[in-house]
Protein backbone atom coordinates (compact mmCIF):
# COMPACT_ATOMS: atom_id res chain seq x y z
CA UNK A 1 0.00 0.00 0.00
CA UNK A 2 1.35 3.44 -0.85
CA UNK A 3 1.53 5.95 1.97
CA UNK A 4 -1.64 8.01 2.39
CA UNK A 5 -1.68 11.53 1.04
CA UNK A 6 0.24 13.54 -1.47
CA UNK A 7 3.38 15.25 -0.31
CA UNK A 8 4.67 18.64 -1.34
CA UNK A 9 8.08 20.29 -1.21
CA UNK A 10 6.90 22.32 1.79
CA UNK A 11 6.53 19.07 3.71
CA UNK A 12 10.30 18.70 3.74
CA UNK A 13 10.48 21.71 6.05
CA UNK A 14 7.72 20.43 8.29
CA UNK A 15 8.38 19.64 11.92
CA UNK A 16 6.59 16.38 11.45
CA UNK A 17 9.34 13.88 10.71
CA UNK A 18 6.99 11.38 9.07
CA UNK A 19 5.88 13.83 6.36
CA UNK A 20 9.47 14.76 5.70
CA UNK A 21 10.50 11.11 5.29
CA UNK A 22 7.56 10.44 2.96
CA UNK A 23 8.43 13.44 0.81
CA UNK A 24 12.06 12.29 0.54
CA UNK A 25 10.93 8.75 -0.36
CA UNK A 26 8.76 10.17 -3.15
CA UNK A 27 11.71 12.15 -4.53
CA UNK A 28 13.93 9.07 -4.36
CA UNK A 29 11.36 6.95 -6.23
CA UNK A 30 10.91 9.53 -8.99
CA UNK A 31 14.65 9.98 -9.48
CA UNK A 32 15.32 6.23 -9.32
CA UNK A 33 12.70 5.47 -11.96
CA UNK A 34 13.81 8.30 -14.27
CA UNK A 35 17.60 8.23 -13.84
CA UNK A 36 18.78 4.81 -12.66
CA UNK A 37 16.25 2.37 -14.11
CA UNK A 38 16.95 3.33 -17.75
CA UNK A 39 20.60 2.40 -17.16
CA UNK A 40 19.48 -1.13 -16.29
CA UNK A 41 17.44 -1.28 -19.47
CA UNK A 42 20.17 -0.66 -22.00
CA UNK A 43 19.33 -1.35 -25.61
CA UNK A 44 21.09 -4.70 -25.75
CA UNK A 45 20.18 -5.45 -29.35
CA UNK A 46 21.67 -2.23 -30.72
CA UNK A 47 24.81 -1.74 -28.65
CA UNK A 48 26.39 -5.08 -27.79
CA UNK A 49 25.06 -8.59 -27.78
CA UNK A 50 24.54 -9.88 -24.26
CA UNK A 51 22.67 -12.75 -22.67
CA UNK A 52 19.02 -12.87 -23.77
CA UNK A 53 16.21 -13.10 -21.27
CA UNK A 54 15.56 -16.76 -20.53
CA UNK A 55 12.79 -18.84 -19.02
CA UNK A 56 12.97 -18.59 -15.23
CA UNK A 57 14.55 -15.12 -15.05
CA UNK A 58 13.14 -12.80 -12.37
CA UNK A 59 12.24 -9.39 -13.80
CA UNK A 60 10.79 -6.11 -12.61
CA UNK A 61 7.79 -5.11 -14.76
CA UNK A 62 7.98 -1.40 -15.49
CA UNK A 63 4.63 0.31 -15.00
CA UNK A 64 5.06 4.03 -15.63
CA UNK A 65 1.75 5.11 -14.10
CA UNK A 66 2.20 3.21 -10.84
CA UNK A 67 3.40 4.87 -7.67
CA UNK A 68 6.43 3.72 -5.77
CA UNK A 69 6.69 0.15 -4.48
CA UNK A 70 3.92 -0.99 -6.84
CA UNK A 71 5.95 -2.27 -9.78
CA UNK A 72 5.38 -6.02 -9.81
CA UNK A 73 8.01 -8.73 -9.89
CA UNK A 74 7.54 -11.49 -12.40
CA UNK A 75 9.07 -14.69 -13.71
CA UNK A 76 9.67 -15.22 -17.42
CA UNK A 77 7.70 -18.28 -18.56
CA UNK A 78 8.15 -18.03 -22.33
CA UNK A 79 10.39 -16.08 -24.72
CA UNK A 80 9.91 -15.12 -28.37
CA UNK A 81 12.95 -14.50 -30.57
CA UNK A 82 13.29 -12.63 -33.85
CA UNK A 83 15.01 -13.89 -37.02
CA UNK A 84 18.46 -13.26 -35.54
CA UNK A 85 17.71 -15.24 -32.39
CA UNK A 86 17.45 -12.20 -30.11
CA UNK A 87 14.59 -12.13 -27.61
CA UNK A 88 12.16 -9.31 -28.39
CA UNK A 89 9.03 -10.33 -26.45
CA UNK A 90 8.26 -12.50 -23.42
CA UNK A 91 5.42 -13.91 -21.37
CA UNK A 92 5.79 -13.04 -17.70
CA UNK A 93 3.89 -14.56 -14.79
CA UNK A 94 2.89 -11.84 -12.31
CA UNK A 95 0.71 -12.61 -9.27
CA UNK A 96 -1.14 -15.42 -10.99
CA UNK A 97 -1.65 -13.54 -14.27
CA UNK A 98 0.44 -14.03 -17.40
CA UNK A 99 1.35 -10.87 -19.32
CA UNK A 100 2.92 -10.56 -22.75
CA UNK A 101 5.60 -7.88 -22.49
CA UNK A 102 8.27 -6.40 -24.74
CA UNK A 103 11.75 -6.52 -23.28
CA UNK A 104 12.02 -2.72 -23.07
CA UNK A 105 9.39 -2.79 -20.28
CA UNK A 106 11.31 -5.40 -18.26
CA UNK A 107 14.33 -5.06 -16.04
CA UNK A 108 16.32 -8.22 -15.33
CA UNK A 109 16.94 -8.62 -11.60
CA UNK A 110 17.99 -12.25 -11.16
CA UNK A 111 19.11 -14.61 -13.90
CA UNK A 112 17.73 -18.13 -13.89
CA UNK A 113 20.25 -20.65 -12.71
CA UNK A 114 21.17 -23.16 -15.37
CA UNK A 115 23.05 -26.31 -14.57
CA UNK A 116 26.32 -26.67 -16.46
CA UNK A 117 26.49 -29.51 -18.95
CA UNK A 118 29.07 -32.15 -18.13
Amino acid sequence: MPPPGLFQKEDSFSRRRWKQVQYLADIFWKRWSKEYLPLLQSKQRWTTIRKNLAIGDIVLVRAENSSRNLWPLGRVVEVFADKKGLVCCTRVKVKGAILEMKIDKLCLLIEAYTFPLE
